[in-house]
């Protein structure tokens, strides 16, 4: 009799644990809901897409120049496969972009408004040719240079918390539509997400920007090595 009685008692007791687990359980859930509810949200929805819009276009009205690095995936969809790069960049306006992939890729592009240099150091050989809005999906780092009049080029609405969606009011080559994610940092973009009309999309992450370092013009005049083929497509 007693032990039918102890047995009973541990069979409540194992009950009452299990009841007590699941209330845990249950409350830690609706606590991390409840937390999760009243954290600040992200500054778009915060402030509406316009204001947002125009503090970022503000903030590139106050910028002349600027340097960083940058870290890009390609998705290449016909290929189905997946590329990486890094690297640093330098911007001067108007129109004047300098970056530079490091290795394994170790190239070097250079544009000075119309005029643009793709330099490859492995194979010895520089391309000479024309740049406009064209080109912007096989050059993401220059698609910076179109945010300053955002409202202008594209329309706009949120995709998101601290996402942009801009897509394109006309036509820039073939960019689709881009996605930025907005930084709370001095330099407002803090990633930039270009897809293209073909399903290839560029994930462009920016770091370790300065703001009107104040940049030489001659930095964006590309000086032809000694020993490099130079193919000009301009004409």
């Amino acid at each position: 009799m007693k032990e039918e009685k102890a047995q009973r008692r541990k069979g409540t007791e194992a009950q009452r644990h299990r009841g007590t687990k699941k209330l845990c359980v249950y409350l830690t859930v609706g606590l991390s809901f409840i937390i999760y509810s009243l954290l600040p949200v992200a500054a778009i929805s915060a402030e509406s897409v316009d204001d947002t819009v125009n503090r970022i276009e503000k903030k590139y009205g106050e910028i002349h120049d600027m340097q960083g690095a940058f870290t890009q995936t390609s998705y290449l969809k016909d290929l189905e496969r997946t590329e990486k790069y890094s690297g640093s960049f330098s911007i001067k306006k108007p129109s004047m972009f300098r970056w530079k992939y490091a290795l394994p890729r170790n190239e070097e592009v250079i544009i000075s408004g119309t005029e643009i240099w793709i330099y490859k150091a492995s194979e010895k050989q520089a391309l000479k040719s024309k740049f406009n809005k064209s080109a912007y999906s096989q050059l993401p780092i220059a698609m910076l240079e179109s945010l300053e009049k955002m409202k202008a080029d594209y329309e706009i609405k949120t995709a998101g918390e601290s996402v942009l969606e801009l897509v394109p009011k006309g036509e820039m080559g073939f960019v689709k539509k881009i996605q930025l994610e907005i930084a709370s940092s001095e330099f407002p973009i803090k990633t930039l997400t270009i897809f293209d009309m073909y399903g290839n999309t560029i994930i462009l992450k920016l770091k370790d920007v300065k703001i009107n370092p104040g940049l030489d013009d001659s930095l964006f005049v590309f000086k032809i090595p000694q020993g490099v083929e130079v193919h000009d497509f301009s004409q």
